[in-house]
């Protein structure tokens, strides 16, 4: 292609990654509406699927997609997954026709579609990048499609209150919620990012490699990842002893066994674990593993420490978040251009070493830090976690060659999530199950007065809170101090892990070594 049309299609396909990504987090904006039109929160194991089988399809998605673009073409597959992800889109949008006793099934089976189509076009856009350009320009255009993602993410939360706000159509003999916009706009902008992919790059379509696709590898991966993800992420909740999650690592485990023994013994395997012999390729994935992790800490950890800590509001926490992922965005712009200059590995030891000084930073917040200091720290760390997407995507995808682009992009991005899922099942089970006891040891009369006693005001005892502001200030005083030090906490295991992602992006390099 000429390198114009080539820029034009890769801006175009980054258009699909930015809608998958602000679907990421534009729902839990409209969370309560939602759930207001299905009944309330009294079912809430089956109101919080309406996220969760968004991520797990979109997980799933990766490699199926990644290995699908080596053998059928990326171009192909984008427009397919786009498909899907427009299909579902629809079908979530319109499932509060079938009422609120099968609604909220037929929202969680549509969120399945949308997800699946959405996490697709990740691996797919990255393994086109990829084969459109060589040398500087893929560690470009990988930079700017690591920072789609994220840039969809920073803009899903506002972008869902300006819908439920501001957005209404009314249509002829239908009652249409507010919130049903918010799925029911991704049709027509997925629409129009089809024909402009079609105009730009409707003739292109990547090299395939001759070989069928790997449907019991694809089982035993399906299964382990959703076992073990899932496990994971309710372990924070329920706590790592409870049978369900202890069945669910058990059953990840063993389907993630049997898949390698499956995938080494396959003539067409659908992720060749011979890669991870290549250096370069497992340093890639361990700093995308690490790295999601501590990405999990700041991008949850954050907003919790605006509510439990400052006491301040959403609009604060979503302008932090916001602050994060436009910061995470912009890094990986500025790692694109810069690896394609000084290579791999100067940048991702850079982008580490940034990010780990963003968590060190944080471990001085407390309760007199302003949201101003909390939104520069997280900036930080969201800065150096973005340059760290171009180097290691280039470094994988040197690694793996022209016939594995789209698997090597997937395995990243899969290491990436389970990163997250594990950071995120720990900042709950630390974290928040902590902040919580500390909230249930004030309204506890026995323990509040205990309380009271080991803070040198012993004539708060036996106060009722609705009666005294005084013990409420003592109070919320020594409740702000207690949650800021469990959050110090869990920042400061964040530090460790993201200083050891120092390791393995010392071999992040590409073919030339850099």
């Amino acid at each position: 292609m000429h390198p114009a049309a080539a820029w034009a299609a890769l801006i175009f396909a980054s258009l699909g990654v930015l809608l998958g990504g602000a679907e990421l987090m534009v729902v839990a904006i409209a969370l309560p509406s939602i759930v207001a039109d299905f009944g309330g929160w009294a079912d809430l194991a089956r109101v919080s699927w309406i996220i969760n089988a968004y991520l797990l399809a979109y997980v799933v998605a990766m490699p199926l997609a990644g290995r699908g673009a080596d053998l059928w073409g990326a171009r192909r597959l984008y427009v397919v997954a786009l498909l899907l992800f427009i299909i579902g889109s629809a079908g979530a949008g319109l499932s509060r026709f079938a009422g609120p006793e099968d609604g909220l099934a037929w929202l969680i089976g549509w969120r399945v579609v949308q997800g699946f189509g959405g996490g697709a076009l990740v691996p797919l856009s990255m393994a086109l990048a990829s084969h459109l350009f060589t040398g500087r320009r893929r560690a470009a255009a990988l930079g700017l499609e690591g920072a789609a993602t994220y840039i969809g993410m920073a803009i899903g939360p506002a972008y869902g209150a300006w819908v439920l706000l501001n957005f209404s159509l009314p249509i002829p003999g239908l009652d249409v919620a507010r919130w049903q916009w918010i799925f029911l706009l991704n049709v027509p902008i997925g629409i129009v990012t089809l024909l402009l992919i079609y105009v730009v790059a409707g003739g292109v379509e990547t090299p395939r490699v001759r070989a069928g696709l790997d449907l019991g590898g694809a089982l035993l991966l399906t299964v382990a990842l959703v076992a073990g993800i899932g496990a994971i992420t309710i372990s924070g909740a329920t706590g790592w002893t409870d049978p369900l999650v202890i069945a669910g690592l058990a059953t990840g485990a063993l389907a993630l066994a049997a898949f390698v023994w499956f995938e080494l013994r396959s003539r067409a395997p659908l992720v060749d674990l011979r890669l991870f012999r290549d250096r370069a390729f497992s340093a890639a994935n361990a700093v995308s593993l690490l790295t999601g992790y501590t990405l999990a800490t700041a991008i949850i950890g954050g907003p919790v420490f605006v509510n439990r800590v400052l006491f301040d509001g959403d609009a604060a926490a979503s302008g932090a978040l916001t602050g994060l992922t436009l910061a995470i965005a912009g890094g990986a712009l500025v790692g694109g251009l810069l690896t394609g200059f000084i290579g791999e590995r100067i940048v991702s030891l850079v982008g580490v070493a940034i990010s780990a000084a963003g968590l060190g930073l944080a471990l001085g917040w407390g309760v007199g830090t302003d949201l101003d200091r909390l939104v520069r720290d997280l900036a930080i760390f969201g800065a150096g976690f973005g340059l760290t997407v171009s180097p290691r995507a280039t470094a994988a995808v040197e690694a793996a060659g022209a016939g594995a682009y789209g698997v090597a992009s997937a395995t990243l991005q899969i290491s990436r999530t389970i990163g997250m899922s594990v950071g995120l099942a720990l900042l709950t089970s630390i974290g928040q199950s902590r902040i919580d006891e500390l909230s249930s040891l004030i309204t506890d009369p026995a323990r509040r007065n205990r309380l009271v006693v080991e803070l040198g005001r012993p004539e708060l005892v036996d106060v009722d809170p609705n009666a005294s502001l005084v013990l409420v200030g003592v109070l919320e005083a020594w409740s702000q101090g207690e949650s800021a030090g469990v959050l110090r906490l869990v920042f400061t295991i964040a530090l460790g892990v993201g200083l050891l992602a120092l390791v393995p992006a010392w071999f992040v390099r590409g073919r030339k070594g850099m």
